[in-house]
């Protein structure tokens, strides 16, 4: 080490200023455990630093590859994954809050360009006077818009919106170089995904932070519809409901499409725990059609028949689940049991797949929870089919939800954990959908010399291995 810590401090306040530099410990306290406390151990970075542009960004990135302090990019604080907390001693938790600016909405493109600290609440009152909206996830309003793109990890939004929304962004580099990917490398037209060579995009998404700090983010924005519609159908088990999904979605008829458990998600949408969910049939298909006068009757009609043909039970739901089932779905007010709460805490493991092996998922997610002593009750399931539905992809989730001072409970999570990624891996799922603690090892072993390509390619745009250490390998 060539400076003292106070120095470093001082370094970095003439950087961000003296108010958004700090190694003062309660504040560096609150940055040290988020929800995935039980797998990620709480640690205090050593520093917060707060810039304000992508000047200061670049210059703290600098200053801290020639130091060879780690950095630990953070947006606005919504973190279920442990990716935020620190791995190495001397770690910058580099807090982007304060770059919060919309930088454009542009409804002819159907695009939003963003920064880091913008939050989905704040994005979604702009672009709906346009009659348009941000492809939304089962998330708070105050978490980024930006991270959640950036990390592939818009999971569960309405089915129509597919599955990949970012169109390029900006990226410094731990050297200072600035790299625009997609059409904005050309020109300063951020619209097309796809610009010069490989696409660069794709390659820098879903390992978040790993190789530089994403300051300027465009993404796709979609229409909103006037005529909507609900329904609620009942099945007994997770396989029986696929035909009905499947045609649904090869058909193109529905926004949304959730396979859910008749507890946790319905608890949460409907805002109440006053209510007899235990009556109904143990999973629910929420479906929702949009669309256009003309267009919208013929695809309520077809959905109505493919209901009929399912064999489910048509359920009644009050009001208010209807219009906020319409809300998580298409952008707005989020009250999905992960906010809610239901026990407390809550515990998933996400992945994609396809719907084929939708009852297997739900089957092994059931056994393994079962041989390590979680209770029945506290087991859930989730499935979001997604456009387009090449390789019937779904999204997954597989859910626990249970009382986080319980601290036994917590080894029971460990212990579900390395069993379920290993026979998650042997029955076969397309990938997990971000990089959350634990799934990396058992992963890599898996995908050959790409696991050797991959480290290769970040010890090139990080030589000195300062970017968010230890959350990939």
């Amino acid at each position: 080490m060539t400076q003292s810590l106070s120095k470093f401090v001082k370094e970095l306040q003439a950087i961000v200023g003296e108010e958004n530099a700090t190694d003062d410990q309660a504040i560096c306290a609150s940055y040290s455990r988020d929800q995935h406390w039980h797998f990620v151990p709480a640690k205090n970075p050593a520093y917060i630093v707060r810039p304000a542009n992508k000047e200061e960004v670049r210059r703290v990135l600098t200053f801290a590859n020639n130091e060879k302090i780690p950095v630990i990019p953070y947006s606005t604080g919504i973190n279920v994954r442990g990716l935020t907390i620190p791995v190495h001693e001397r770690s910058i938790l580099l807090d982007l809050s304060r770059m919060n600016r919309i930088v454009e909405i542009n409804p002819e493109m159907k695009t939003a360009t963003v920064e880091p600290g913008v939050t989905f609440g704040m994005l979604l009152e702009k672009t709906k006077k346009y009659k348009l909206r941000p492809a939304f996830p089962d998330a708070p309003l105050t978490a980024s818009v930006l991270a959640n793109y950036y990390l592939r990890g818009i999971y569960q939004t309405s089915a129509v919106d597919g599955h990949d929304h970012t169109l390029s962004y900006e990226m410094v580099l731990p050297n200072g170089e600035t790299i625009k990917t997609g059409s904005r490398s050309l020109s300063e037209m951020p619209y097309f995904r796809y610009g010069v060579g490989p696409d660069f995009t794709g390659v820098f998404c879903a390992h978040p932070g790993t190789c530089g700090v994403v300051t300027e983010l465009t993404a796709k924005l979609y229409r909103l519809y006037d005529n909507r519609k609900e329904y609620f159908v009942g099945f007994d088990d997770a396989g029986t409901p696929r035909k009905i999904i499947y045609n649904l979605m090869h058909d193109e008829l529905a926004a949304s499409i959730r396979l859910v458990d008749n507890q946790s998600w319905l608890k949460g949408i409907c805002g109440t725990f006053d209510y007899p969910y235990e009556k109904l049939p143990k999973f629910v298909l929420c479906v929702l059609v949009e669309g256009v006068d003309g267009i919208f009757e013929a695809k309520d009609k077809l959905v109505q028949e493919y209901i009929t043909e399912s064999g489910g039970t048509v359920l009644e739901f009050p009001e208010e689940f209807k219009r906020t089932f319409e809300e998580e779905s298409l952008g707005g007010a989020e009250k999905s049991c992960m906010v809610f709460g239901l026990r407390g805490n809550y515990h998933c493991i996400g992945l994609y797949g396809p719907l084929t092996l939708a009852a297997k998922y739900y089957e092994v997610h059931e056994k393994t929870a079962l041989e390590v002593g979680i209770p029945q009750d506290h087991i859930h399931f989730y499935i979001n089919p997604i456009y387009s539905f090449h390789g019937q992809l779904c999204y997954f989730e597989l859910d626990i939800f249970y009382d986080g001072g319980d601290l036994g409970f917590g080894e029971k999570l460990r212990n579900y954990n390395e069993k379920q990624f290993h026979r998650l891996l042997d029955l076969g799922i397309y990938g997990w959908f971000r990089p959350y603690a634990g799934i990396i090892g058992p992963t890599a072993d898996r995908i050959g010399y790409l696991a050797d390509v991959w480290k290769k390619y970040l010890r090139i745009l990080d030589p000195n291995e300062i970017m968010n250490r230890g959350k990939l390998f």
